[in-house]
């Protein structure tokens, strides 16, 4: 009996110690912490101080050199107790005497859809830690040296982001600068943000991964391009020299629009290439290497160009046509109907001879289409001219505004003076609050209201134009094209024709990467007065033109255009 009971203890003792054993293991492996995980909680507690500390965000440390120094810690970390000793000692370096909380600070009336604290978690940090970072976050005694904002205009500056004197690529600590440099300057002052295809929090696991295994500059310049594409924003545009002369070497003899997925080539520059690979205007390239265009455009393009919506990325399709080599496998699509597949040559420098094209481009600024239409293309017409143009179109039954292009000489303001039969708002506009992160203030008042609204334009006019105005626009409408574009769209009679437009309405706002490199992003979000957002959306359109590969017309524009005018 005595041997049964003691067969039975020692069989409960080595339960409970397996049992013991396994639970140990299981601790073990939650706290452990791997090597991404490590920089990613570094990243966000570095940038949060950089915002959002009193003594830090006024600029009295050197905060690039800090977060080198915290990241050269790191190597040895293996769990997250550790890595909570060693993030709270750091930021425990910096005093704190001058927080000031507000307990029962009011966000009524703010824009919060970028407000992003969620990774500050008591499960991950500690109490300890957790709360010194609330506190931090909470922090209502913010200064203005790292992003500040003018005083008129509220446009946000970061003129004090002058990067590393000496940048090294090659080195792990300097890349992840660069990139946590780039992702907490937009997670605290990018009002746009909120749009993003992916959630900004959520492309940190990757980023960091990809900055991490760069082992050459191509590398380092590709995941560049990768990061600032992130944004989802037609303004945001880096052209890396590293990059473009490596993978874009080699260029074809002629030009091509994407239409419907597939290219139509549109002009030629050298008309012995052309015969010498059997290709004529109007002939349709489906396919690139065996694949089809959006194939090409996604794989090639969605993570070198930022773009606010794939009406804009279609811009650069032609750039599916370049090569590292001086050749490129194509499907075509011939005006009798077969397809035919064939190798093209391309070219490191082009020769002009007996160029052509199927684009009708005409140099006059406007013309009548008939003595009752009137038509004016924006690009560059001025002031003057057009003060001078619509004396002589004022009496038309219809006028065609052109915006397919950049309109360089000419204001917001000029427009509404003939368009607005009285002073009217075109515009909401949403800023970013100076010294305090994360917030906007939705269709927030610029100081220069004072004197005049910037976002209200026209006045009382009896003689202003009571014909019927179309506009035009298309994936080339981009930034002051789209706000003037608003402009005319609250016209009372206009109606706008075309394809989506750029998405990338408002100022543009330069910041200086770690490695002296620069980019730009849309500094403010654009709503129509009824609320209706065009960040990524692009103008509101009334009519869509509907463009198709076979027999391509590039007067197609405006004849859809007659045809709204003249109720056909």
């Amino acid at each position: 009996m005595q041997n049964h009971i003691t067969f039975f203890r020692e069989k409960n003792i080595f339960i409970l110690l397996i049992l013991f054993l396994c639970f140990s293991t299981s601790i073990c492996a939650h706290d452990s912490i791997g090597s991404i995980e490590k920089y990613k909680q570094a990243g966000l507690v570095w940038g949060l101080l950089k915002y959002h500390h009193p003594e830090i965000s006024s600029g009295k440390y050197n905060w690039d050199n800090s977060f080198i120094e915290l990241c050269q810690k790191l190597e040895p970390i293996t769990n997250q107790s550790e890595m909570n000793d060693l993030l709270l000692n750091f930021v425990k370096t910096y005093k704190t005497n001058n927080l000031k909380e507000e307990k029962n600070n009011s966000e009524e009336g703010l824009f919060l859809k970028n407000k992003g604290y969620s990774w500050i978690d008591a499960g991950v940090f500690g109490e300890e830690l957790t709360n010194f970072l609330l506190k931090i976050k909470n922090n209502k005694n913010i200064h203005n040296y790292y992003a500040s904002a003018d005083m008129m205009t509220k446009m946000l500056s970061f003129k004090n982001e002058k990067g590393l004197d000496i940048f090294d690529y090659r080195i792990k600590s300097h890349r992840l600068l660069l990139f946590y440099s780039f992702w907490n300057a937009m997670e605290y002052w990018n009002v746009n943000k909120y749009l993003t295809d992916e959630k900004w929090l959520s492309i940190l696991d990757y980023m960091t991964a990809d900055f991490i295994a760069c082992k050459t500059q191509f590398d380092f310049e590709i995941v560049k391009c990768k990061m600032i594409s992130k944004l989802n924003d037609s303004h945001a545009q880096y052209g890396s020299r590293v990059v473009f002369d490596s993978i874009f070497k080699y260029k074809p003899f002629f030009k091509a629009k994407n239409i419907n997925d597939s290219l139509v080539i549109t002009s030629i520059s050298n008309k012995e290439n052309a015969i010498k690979d059997g290709l004529v205007l109007g002939d349709v390239i489906t396919k690139i290497e065996g694949k089809n265009i959006s194939t090409c455009i996604n794989e090639r393009l969605s993570n070198l160009i930022s773009s606010s919506n794939p009406s804009f990325l279609k811009q650069y399709s032609y750039t599916m046509l370049y090569n590292t080599i001086d050749s490129l496998n194509v499907e075509v699509l011939k005006k009798d109907g077969t397809k035919v597949n064939k190798f093209i040559h391309l070219y490191k420098e082009q020769t002009a001879n007996e160029p052509s094209s199927l684009e009708n481009i005409k140099k006059e600024k406007w013309f009548f289409i008939k003595p009752s239409i009137a038509y004016i293309n924006l690009n560059e017409i001025t002031s003057k001219e057009f003060k001078d143009i619509f004396n002589q179109i004022s009496n038309t039954g219809a006028l065609i505004l052109d915006l397919r292009n950049y309109p360089e000489n000419i204001t917001n303001n000029t427009m509404a003076e003939y368009l607005y039969p009285k002073r009217k708002e075109f515009l909401k506009v949403l800023f970013p609050i100076e010294k305090s992160p994360s917030y906007g203030e939705y269709d927030g008042e610029s100081p220069m209201k004072l004197v005049m609204d910037p976002f209200k334009t026209g006045s009382n006019n009896a003689d202003y134009y009571k014909g019927k105005v179309i506009l035009l626009v298309n994936r080339k409408t981009q930034s002051k094209a789209e706000f003037i574009g608003m402009t005319i769209q609250q016209s009372p009679t206009c109606q706008t024709i075309g394809e989506q437009t750029a998405g990338s309405v408002m100022n543009i706002v330069e910041y200086t990467m770690p490695d002296k490199t620069k980019f730009n992003f849309t500094g403010l979000g654009g709503f129509y007065p009824n609320g209706e957002g065009v960040q990524r959306k692009g103008l509101h359109i009334d009519y869509f033109v509907k463009e198709s590969t076979k027999n391509y017309d590039p007067e197609l524009y405006l004849k859809e255009a007659i045809k709204i005018i003249e109720n056909k």
